[in-house]
């Protein structure tokens, strides 16, 4: 007896049909398409990403299985950036710890502004650089703060001679040059900046202030307190003022998560890795996988592979909705 009849929902389903097709029947012919044309799944576009299949009311999409990700164990640097956007939670890795060798440190702070999660704690220092005006110029602490925060440059590059107050007394101010930098020239001191090694022993030889020497600044707010500037200057002319931090320098292990980024910009390399004792290898478990694919996306080495299962539409469920080929990320559905 039931079979002669149509269930609820196909009868609803066939109604609504023939109410569209009378309506429409007028604008048939002009419809390339064709009213009940099939919806088909381009499987070279097709990734299985199952986005569609989740959009079809009526089941017409099938999937042998949304899209398989694993991990690849020689690409695989076990930073766990996958682990920590995995939603369902099922990636498992044994995660590497990142440490600091508080000796070579020396808190520059190029670590911090990579590490988005403040997990890095350099301590708080109230030190404070200054270049005084017994400076000759040298550019050593240029040279020494170019691989820091190049808080450090030249305002005036190199020693020159004021024409105009040089009074040709040449041999007091080459006299003190041990690099032959100072000449004679047209009756006035002339020098060799390809000689000059900026030591500023002329200056003081010169009666009349004649000589301009190399000038440098320091940028306060570039300054990352490294003390290279200090360690390197001869003539005493940086000086440092306030106290350091008592607070050695660590990884706050709880907000770490082991993104990696802090290792390549340390220049002293004081960052260091150890691996977990939990080595096995790191996995994805497919029962609780959603395939999202959010995983594959931050995986900074390309180490997550995605086996795709082409989707194909069941015809004799779908009820032309479009609603699938709406949702395809790929646009691999189409009307034809």
């Amino acid at each position: 007896m039931e079979s002669n009849y149509l269930n609820r929902r196909n009868f609803l389903k066939r109604s609504s049909q023939a109410g569209l097709f009378l309506a429409a029947a007028p604008f048939v012919h002009a419809c390339t398409d064709g009213l009940y044309s099939e919806y088909l799944v381009n499987s070279k576009n097709c990734t299985g990403c199952g986005v569609c299949l989740k959009s079809c009311y009526y089941g017409a999409i099938i999937l042998p299985e949304l899209s398989k990700y694993s991990i690849s164990i020689a690409k695989c640097s076990q930073c766990g950036i996958c682990k920590s956007v995995c939603v369902p939670n099922a990636i498992s890795i044994a995660s590497t710890d990142y440490y600091i060798k508080s000796e070579n440190c020396t808190k520059c702070g190029k670590c911090v502004t990579e590490c988005a999660y403040s997990a890095i704690v350099l301590g708080t220092s109230s030190l404070t650089y200054t270049i005084s005006s017994s400076c000759v110029g040298c550019g050593l602490c240029v040279t020494a703060c170019a691989s820091q925060g190049k808080a450090i440059s030249y305002t005036v590059q190199n020693y020159s001679v004021s024409t105009s107050r040089c009074k040709g007394c040449v041999e007091r101010c080459s006299s003190a040059c041990a690099y032959g930098a100072i000449s004679k020239v047209n009756g006035k001191s002339s020098i060799d900046t390809s000689k000059c090694v900026k030591c500023g022993k002329c200056v003081s030889k010169c009666p009349n202030s004649a000589i301009t020497k190399a000038q440098i600044t320091l940028d306060q707010t570039k300054c990352t307190k490294c003390g290279k500037c200090y360690d390197v200057c001869t003539y005493s002319s940086v000086k440092k003022s306030g106290t350091t931090s008592s607070e050695t320098p660590h990884i706050v292990q709880t907000s770490c998560i082991r993104c990696g980024k802090c290792l390549p910009v340390c220049p002293e390399d004081a960052i260091y890795t150890i691996q977990s004792e939990d080595t096995g290898d790191p996995a994805i478990d497919q029962t609780i996988c959603t395939s999202c694919g959010e995983c594959i996306k931050v995986c900074p080495n390309d180490a997550i592979l995605n086996e795709v299962f082409t989707a194909k539409i069941d015809q004799q469920k779908c009820y032309k909705c479009g609603k699938c080929k709406e949702d395809c990320p790929e646009q691999a559905i189409s009307n034809s």
